[in-house]
């Protein structure tokens, strides 16, 4: 099948912006911010880099950098593990204030961003089976 197909518009609310994605429902992604519990959306740093505040962009352009500065504390930056085919890792997530599709919408997630580095894909943005229920995507 052709992956591409299950893309849906999206409107992803983060850091006093609205970014408009192509969001992709992943059944094989699940992962969670361990503290909270709080579901994550996977956000390609590369495909959104030039539409986030600069206070964002910059953490997250040293981040991926290797600097390791310290995030600005008004981001609410939190540290998720992730584990995928090519190991383990710890993305850098910050408080996402909405999730809409048409008329849907969801809150209360966080908005990890994965390494610029990442072979580009059709996807702007991953969903888990959880969130995209709420959103009425199977």
């Amino acid at each position: 099948g052709d992956g591409k197909k299950a893309c849906f518009p999206a409107e992803l609310e983060i850091a006093g912006v609205v970014l408009h994605v192509r969001a992709f429902h992943d059944t094989g992604f699940g992962v969670r911010e361990p503290l909270s519990g709080c579901g994550v959306v996977l956000v390609r740093f590369a495909a959104v880099e030039a539409r986030l505040p600069p206070a964002l962009r910059t953490y997250l352009k040293e981040t991926f950098s290797g600097s390791g500065i310290l995030p600005p504390p008004e981001l609410g930056v939190r540290l998720v593990p992730c584990t995928t085919i090519a190991g383990h890792c710890v993305l850098p997530a910050v408080p996402a204030k909405a999730l809409r599709v048409g008329s849907r919408r969801v809150q209360g997630f966080l908005a990890a961003f994965c390494r610029p580095e990442t072979p580009p894909e059709h996807w702007t943005a991953l969903l888990d089976s959880e969130l995209a229920g709420q959103l009425g995507i199977r």
